[in-house]
């Protein structure tokens, strides 16, 4: 009767608010989630003084949270498939703060690299139920997409705005806090889920697939030392020959386990789907661009142009205002236009974008800010419905395990994007040209296999 009233004098009900309070904690711990992608960025050369480590000290420091995050989601998404989204978002968070705290007092390089592996393991958690619970809790699927858009932008804005909020947190408060920060946000988080999230048990008996964990961390962690040690061993090395062999003896290997396991942790029937297979193909290529150009252009910008952290997340902070403007957009447009039409206009967006940085030279030009607007407004145009797709294809039962390859390969993207940039940069005298030029090739052949092979619905 109350709730009839409220909708009578036009306000929202109060299943409605309370669906907004749970948007706001999954948002904020995504939030932190991202944010600790990039944010140490910013802080390596005051972390590398203070705790005087070597470049690759602090380069392991940096790529420590990727690795966990990336190799540890899919068995996340297994666990909350078993044990219930809830119960792993919450034990996700509660050792992302854990381990944010001790990275805060960390007084050896060889401690901060030990807890941002704890710290990507935490976020590795609840990144996958996160998204898992939203089927669960937005049931309408117009109001869910709605609901996936403003998500997909504080993800966006969380990626755009690490070198900001980075350089302003360390310039005035040093290096510590970036990691810091975390708790006081994660605690409010931990209180409000544990009153609002949906208490949903598990309702899948599977088995934890341990050799193909164990194959699949060990050829991620192979691969990024050979794509970080590479430029400074070179190919002769012996270390990198045996890091390249344990790769591809791994992937291969990964891929047997995973054909024979009773409960794999990919399993095989969810990309028997081909709309399914196109979205995380897409996902994961957009991040090997989107995070290697981001990365590329900070390298140009302070490299090249000799501008400040500071005055170097200012200058990209075109990209983090049309990433969440395009998120917020995109959710709403999906109604009118159709995922598979506003995926195909994103991609194509993207590729002019990437095209026009082609024009970044000795300044930041109208035009470079022009491109930046549509490389990451594209980019926010694909995001929302290439989620949804995910999501949509997978049966109930599957969504976290979904969500978590998903989310697994799209970290992929992102990890491989930064490390091929850095290796590009290494190797060529003049990089960022050709970079955009692959990227944006990369996105006119996946919107050509969006167009062709994507499924209407």
């Amino acid at each position: 009767m109350n709730e009839a009233r409220v909708i009578a004098n036009g306000g929202e009900t109060p299943a409605q608010r309370r669906q907004f309070a749970v948007l706001l904690v999954l948002c904020a711990g995504m939030f932190m989630a991202i944010l600790d992608v990039n944010v140490i960025n910013i802080a390596i050369a005051s972390i590398q003084s203070e705790l005087r480590t070597t470049v690759a000290g602090i380069t392991w420091a940096v790529d420590a949270y990727n690795l966990t995050l990336t190799g540890l989601m899919l068995s996340a998404g297994a666990l909350a498939d078993r044990h219930g989204t809830r119960r792993i978002w919450m034990l996700g968070l509660l050792l992302f703060i854990g381990a944010s705290l001790g990275c805060g007092l960390a007084h050896s390089i060889g401690q901060l690299i030990m807890l941002r592996l704890i710290q990507g393991m935490g976020a590795a958690l609840f990144i996958p139920a996160s998204f898992a619970l939203m089927p669960l809790i937005w049931l309408d699927n117009a109001l869910r997409q709605r609901n996936i858009g403003l998500f997909g932008a504080v993800v966006s804005l969380a990626a755009a705005a690490g070198p900001i909020l980075g350089g302003f947190l360390v310039n005035f408060f040093g290096w510590r806090s970036v990691f810091l920060i975390n708790i006081p946000i994660g605690l409010c988080g931990l209180l409000a889920a544990f009153r609002l999230l949906p208490r949903v048990h598990g309702g899948r008996e599977r088995d934890f697939d341990m050799a193909g964990q164990m194959l699949g961390i060990t050829t991620l962690t192979a691969l990024s030392y050979l794509l970080i040690e590479l430029p400074a061993l070179g190919w002769a090395s012996s270390l990198i020959e045996l890091a390249a062999g344990i790769s591809l003896a791994g992937a291969a290997g990964f891929i047997m386990v995973e054909r024979r396991a009773v409960s794999p942790l990919v399993p095989q029937s969810l990309f028997q789907d081909a709309g399914f297979t196109i979205a995380n193909l897409t996902g994961m290529m957009i991040n090997v661009c989107y995070f290697g150009g981001i990365y590329a252009m900070s390298l140009e910008l302070q490299h090249h142009l000799h501008l400040s952290p500071l005055r170097t997340g200012m200058a990209l902070l075109p990209l983090a205002l049309c990433l969440m403007a395009g998120n917020l957009l995109s959710g709403r447009l999906m109604a009118h236009w159709g995922g598979k039409k506003q995926m195909i206009t994103g991609l194509a967006l993207s590729a002019c974008g990437y095209l026009g940085m082609l024009f970044l030279a000795d300044h930041i030009t109208p035009l470079v800010i022009i491109a930046m607007a549509l490389l990451a407004g594209g980019a926010a145009f694909v995001v929302p419905p290439m989620t949804s797709t995910v999501l949509h294809r997978a049966p109930l039962a599957m969504v976290a395990s979904a969500s978590a390859v998903h989310t697994t390969l799209r970290q992929l993207g992102s990890l491989m994007g930064i490390a091929l940039t850095g290796l590009v940069f290494s190797l060529i005298v003049s990089p960022l040209a050709m970079l955009m030029l692959v990227s944006a090739l990369v996105h006119l052949l996946l919107a050509l296999v969006v167009w062709r092979w994507l499924p209407e619905k």
